[in-house]
């Protein structure tokens, strides 16, 4: 297996300016996916997938610990690692646990590592927009609102007094009446 091909293939790919968008709803980086796989069996000497399974995961992953940044294209190799990597993730802890562990230390991990903190973080961010949306939460809101409005009023009202009764004791207000 030729150490460095997936090295070749992701240059290749970035000077080609291949899609490599995670969610691309024109192209869905088909030819970039493929040619991963295509990359790959030919690296092998393997009939080429048409999709990513166990073996597969960990020999690109092995290949992808390899890799080292372009300087002159960087941001384009990391979206074309990122989006290696979000096809390699599978959900599964068995085969995301080899990923990781094979990828620790390596630039693709500190890649992997900030996909997964991003992760979390929508994650958090989506779980504090439903407790927020939450009908129940949104009444008390409404509620406190409400108390807090009606508490203002009610100052508004006790300062009102407070002037009236000023104003009716004041001794030149009897003149102005005469």
């Amino acid at each position: 297996m030729s150490e460095n091909w997936l090295q070749t293939y992701l240059v290749e790919a970035v000077q080609k300016q291949l899609c490599t968008q995670i969610h691309c709803t024109t192209c869905g980086a088909r030819e970039f996916r493929l040619g991963v796989l295509n990359a790959l069996a030919m690296a092998t000497d393997q009939p080429p997938q048409q999709s990513f399974d166990r073996q597969s995961v960990v020999e690109i992953a092995r290949a992808l610990a390899e890799v080292q940044p372009v300087p002159d294209e960087l941001e384009k190799m990391e979206d074309a690692v990122r989006c290696l990597l979000f096809d390699l993730w599978s959900g599964l802890p068995f085969i995301d646990r080899d990923v990781e562990t094979i990828l620790d230390g390596t630039w693709a991990g500190r890649i992997l590592r900030g996909m997964q903190e991003h992760q979390k973080a929508t994650q958090e961010a989506r779980r504090e927009l439903e407790e927020y949306e939450d009908p129940v939460n949104v009444e008390k809101r409404r509620e406190e609102k409400k108390r807090l409005k009606q508490e203002k009023h009610q100052e508004r009202l006790a300062l009102k007094k407070d002037r009236d009764q000023l104003w009716r004791e004041r001794p030149d207000k009897m003149d102005s009446n005469e």
